[in-house]
C-alpha cells in the first residue's frame, strides 16, 4: 500500500468514525426525546384530568342548583294548593307531596354543599399544581424542540459525510477497499493504525524487528503479523 492510498483509507476511516459517532448520538437523541415526550404526555394528562374534574363538578353544581330551584318552585305550588285544599284525601296527598319535595330539597342541598366543598379543595389544588405543571410542560417542549433541531443537524451532517465518503472511496484500489469494508467491523473501525512504541496500536503486539526496521527506514505501510491491520510509521 502506498502512502497516498493509506491517507485515503485513513480519511475514509475518519469519515466512518464520525458517521458512527453521529449515529450513536442520534440513537441517544431518540431515546431522550421519547422519555421527554412520555413525561410531557403524563403532565398534560394530569393537567387535563384536573381541569376536566373541575368542569364535571361545576356542571354537577349547576345541575343540583337547578334541581333544588325546580323542587322549591314545586314546593311553593304544592303549599299554595295545600292552603286551598277542601277534601281530606287531597290534603293528605298534598302533605305527602310536600314532605317528598322537602326531603328532596334537603338531600340535594346536602349534595350541593359536598360538591362545593370538593370544588373548593380542587380549586386550591389547581392553583398550586397547574402553574408547576405548565412550567415543566414548557421546559419539556423547549427541550424536545432543541433535540429535534440537533437531530435535523445530525441527519444533514450524515448526508454530507455519505457524499464525502462516496467521493473519496473511488480513489482507493478495489482490493484495498474490499479489505477495508470486510474487516472494519472486526477491527472495530481501526483498519489503518499508527505504530506506537514499536507496536501495532490496534492490537498492542510488538512488530518484529526486521519489519519494524523496514517501516521506519522506508516509511512503508505494512500489515501487522498478529491482527492483520495496516500499520504505518509516518504519513
Amino acid at each position: 500500500m502506498t502512502k497516498e492510498e493509506a491517507k485515503i483509507l485513513l480519511k475514509i476511516q475518519e469519515i466512518d468514525f464520525e458517521a458512527e459517532r453521529i449515529k450513536n448520538r442520534l440513537k441517544k437523541i431518540e431515546e431522550e426525546a421519547q422519555k421527554l415526550k412520555e413525561e410531557l404526555f403524563a403532565l398534560r394528562r394530569e393537567k387535563e384530568l384536573l381541569l376536566k374534574k373541575k368542569q364535571e363538578l361545576e356542571e354537577l353544581k349547576k345541575s343540583l342548583k337547578e334541581e333544588i330551584q325546580s323542587a322549591e318552585e314545586q314546593l311553593k305550588r304544592t303549599e299554595e294548593r295545600l292552603m286551598s285544599a277542601t277534601r281530606d284525601t287531597e290534603y293528605r296527598a298534598l302533605l305527602r307531596e310536600k314532605a317528598k319535595l322537602e326531603d328532596k330539597i334537603l338531600k340535594k342541598s346536602y349534595e350541593l354543599d359536598e360538591v362545593e366543598k370538593e370544588l373548593e379543595k380542587l380549586a386550591q389544588k389547581i392553583d398550586e399544581t397547574i402553574p408547576r405543571l405548565q412550567r415543566r410542560i414548557e421546559e419539556l417542549e423547549e427541550e424536545i424542540k432543541e433535540l429535534e433541531v440537533e437531530e435535523s443537524v445530525a441527519h444533514a451532517k450524515l448526508h454530507e459525510l455519505a457524499k464525502k465518503r462516496k467521493d473519496v472511496v473511488g480513489e482507493v484500489p478495489e482490493h484495498l477497499r474490499r479489505f477495508y469494508e470486510e474487516n472494519k467491523e472486526h477491527f472495530e473501525g481501526l483498519v489503518v493504525v499508527p505504530l506506537e512504541d514499536e507496536a501495532c496500536s490496534g492490537c498492542g503486539i510488538k512488530i518484529p524487528s526486521v519489519l519494524l526496521s523496514k517501516m521506519v527506514k522506508e516509511e512503508s505501510i505494512e500489515q501487522c503479523p498478529s491482527c492483520g491491520r495496516f500499520v504505518y510509521y509516518r504519513l
